[in-house]
């Protein structure tokens, strides 16, 4: 939880630095009108028109105004006013929308850099870590290894390449690894099933129970064929259902469909 907090953070800080920085240059010009020409309101020398001590406009010579005769009276340059629903965007909102367009096409793409880099050294981050769910406590290393290397750092943090008993574990184990990235970054992982010893003989390491008298998820089932010429003797759990999947014992490059292994480990107590 805490390493998907800080993921989001992280996300919310890019997003907030980048607009107030496009933003800070271009607010003061977006906010102040404008004439049709782009020049600001006011005499040309800068200094603020004088306001009228009377409602209605005078001749030049001094004279009040003339009686209307009904009809409209238009400006001097004899040209009605431009609607100001027909008034142009200024050139700092033009800006503004350009820069923006470009901020999220740029967040998009930190963002995906920001998820590999965070969640590729999950394995840094999450080493001696143990979960406590309520199916057991875990630790999810994702550092590509082969059977035999997850196995091995299993062990020396004090648990065993881990075993599944139900649906319910099965399921909460992909939440928690959903929750990492893992899918996202397609990382399979390791499990503690076996048939080294004899074909066909699907067999947990730590507790030497057969699979044929438990909980199975595999997808397809094994073919346990003693022909095959690549021994795929472990069981490794990869695919977008994370079904359990025959696989030689020392694949540690990406698989078929680009999936890694790496390893998720399982104490008692």
């Amino acid at each position: 939880d805490s390493l998907l907090q800080e993921n989001q953070k992280m996300k919310v800080a890019l997003l907030l630095i980048g607009t107030l920085c496009l933003l800070a240059g271009t607010i003061e010009g977006f906010t102040k009108p404008r004439r049709s020409d782009g020049k600001p309101p006011g005499p040309s020398d800068g200094t603020p028109p004088r306001p009228s001590d009377d409602t209605h406009p005078r001749p030049s010579d001094g004279n009040p105004p003339r009686p209307s005769d009904g009809k409209p009276t238009r400006p001097s340059g004899g040209k009605p006013p431009r609607p100001v629903s027909e008034c142009a965007p200024s050139p700092e909102m033009k800006t503004v929308v350009k820069l923006l367009e470009q901020l999220v096409d740029k967040v998009k793409e930190l963002e995906g850099k920001l998820d590999v880099l965070l969640l590729s050294d999950t394995s840094l981050r999450l080493d001696h870590t143990w979960q406590n769910l309520t199916t057991g406590t875990y630790a999810f290393l994702g550092e590509p290894c082969t059977w035999f290397e997850a196995r091995d750092k299993c062990k020396a943090i004090g648990g065993y390449l881990v075993e599944i008993n139900s649906l319910a574990e099965m399921n909460l184990i992909l939440k928690t690894s959903n929750a990492l990235g893992w899918k996202e970054l397609k990382l399979a992982f390791w499990l503690g099933l076996n048939d080294i010893q004899k074909e066909g003989s699907w067999v947990w390491e730590h507790s030497q129970r057969r699979n044929n008298d438990g909980f199975r998820y595999w997808k397809p089932r094994p073919d346990n064929d003693e022909t095959r010429p690549d021994n795929e003797d472990c069981a490794l759990a990869k695919g977008t259902s994370y079904g359990w999947h025959q696989s030689p014992c020392d694949t540690k490059k990406k698989l078929g469909s680009d999936w890694t292994p790496a390893t998720v480990c399982k104490k008692d107590g």
